[in-house]
């Protein structure tokens, strides 16, 4: 179990770093793509945006 949300999402962020380069953010998605959000990886450009999905999923992994 990792000691701090902030560092258990900077070592999902690290992680995941490959998936955002190509990946449009949520916000640009929801703006060029007619097609709603499935599930499935996604990301904010906006730092003060968590995503509750990477936070479940953090709980779920025993992370947090």
């Amino acid at each position: 179990m990792m000691g701090t949300f902030a560092e258990a999402m900077a070592l999902y962020e690290e992680e995941h770093e490959f998936a955002r380069s190509i990946l449009l953010p949520e916000e640009d998605r929801q703006i060029l793509s007619p097609i709603p959000w499935q599930g499935g990886y996604r990301w904010f450009r906006s730092p003060n945006v968590i995503c509750l999905e990477k936070a479940r999923r953090l709980r779920a992994l025993g992370r947090i």
